[in-house]
């Protein structure tokens, strides 16, 4: 039956524009109401619709064999995303991206996590071993930097450094039908305060490990809603230079809501563009998260400004540049200083 709404979806697409197959469509206004319609038609009303289609469209010339069968693929594709998608089979690699820590406030570690490699994984230990010395109580995992990554081994090594030992982080298809489960090895790293930073690129590894971390180490989301990729994709060589990549088993963490199709929903929601965040990132890799963090603070009026008659509470603020802030960070910053305050004896 979906096979069929499919090509019907499709062959209507292709019949308003048949010469620009490839091309964006306008969506109606009435569009979720065309889509609940296309939803109810049963088998016999899917086949008779395409076949007027083929026979009586004005421009039903156009709508042969390939065309109705790219037309199907598009929708299908359109409506399997983000489990779907066409890709070519040069595609160049995600570009590799560093670890880096420091501590925020004196208070407050932070790890931009990086790529998800061995390397990085050792930079992790490292950085988790001098929080520990240092007795940070509370730590920041941003994960914006990392790139999208099938490596759900590496994801549970991370997640089990925060997990207690022979915790199920989380399961690659079904375990009872070949599936397997990702388990915490050792002891957890740390067990103070967490939050994890993620924006609409946190893809695949990436937001398993941070749904693992909300389950199993009581972690905070804090950012925009993640890909929603969480699944291990399978790959069709098409010839020609193209691929078919699909959703052939989900990623779940136990007692946790799905993160496939729809994302990980952030606990604290906190809007970013793109350009902005990585315009941050960029700094932050040069000169650390810090100075984007904190704003600098209000110029004040004082004796020496009265004598020359001017006033820094305006001129200061209107004349030096506002500065790059990290605004998901911020929010995050804030919201473990809070858990952390709520959290000290009386």
């Amino acid at each position: 039956m979906k096979t069929w709404r499919a090509l019907l979806a499709g062959a209507l697409l292709a019949a308003v524009c048949p010469a620009q197959e490839t091309a964006p469509v306008a969506t109606p206004p009435d569009a979720p109401a065309a889509a609940d319609r296309l939803e109810a038609l049963d088998a016999r009303q899917l086949q008779s619709a395409i076949d007027a289609l083929r026979r009586r469209h004005l421009e039903a010339g156009t709508l042969d064999e390939t065309a109705l069968q790219r037309a199907t693929l598009r929708g299908l594709l359109s409506g399997l995303a983000p489990g779907a998608e066409l890709a070519g089979v040069d595609e160049p690699p995600a570009p590799d991206s560093p670890f880096r820590s420091e501590v925020l406030d004196d208070r407050t570690g932070y790890l931009r996590l990086g790529t998800l490699r061995t390397e990085n994984l050792a930079g992790l230990d490292a950085a988790l071993q001098e929080f520990r010395d240092g007795k940070i109580p509370s730590i920041i995992i941003d994960l914006r930097a990392t790139p999208p990554s099938r490596d759900f081994d590496l994801a549970a090594q991370v997640a089990g450094r925060f997990a207690g030992e022979g915790t199920v982080l989380f399961t690659l298809g079904d375990p009872q039908a070949g599936g397997k489960n990702f388990t915490a090895e050792g002891s957890a790293g740390f067990r103070g305060v967490l939050a994890v930073v993620v924006d609409g690129d946190t893809s695949g590894a990436a937001e398993v490990l941070a749904a693992a971390l909300r389950r199993h180490a009581r972690a905070m989301i804090v950012g925009a809603p993640t890909a929603g990729r969480a699944v291990e994709f399978a790959e069709v060589d098409l010839g020609g230079g193209h691929r078919l990549r699909f959703a052939a088993a989900e990623v779940r963490v136990p007692g946790a809501p799905a993160v496939y199709p729809d994302g990980l929903r952030p606990d604290v929601a906190v809007a970013q563009d793109r350009e902005t965040r990585d315009e941050v990132l960029a700094a932050a890799l040069a000169e650390g998260a810090a100075p984007h963090v904190f704003e600098a603070e209000r110029a004040q009026m004082n004796e020496a400004a009265l004598v020359a008659g001017t006033n820094p509470e305006i001129s200061g603020d209107e004349t030096a540049p506002a500065g790059l802030l990290d605004l998901p960070l911020q929010r995050a910053l804030d919201l473990v200083t809070a858990i952390r305050l709520f959290r000290l004896p009386d």
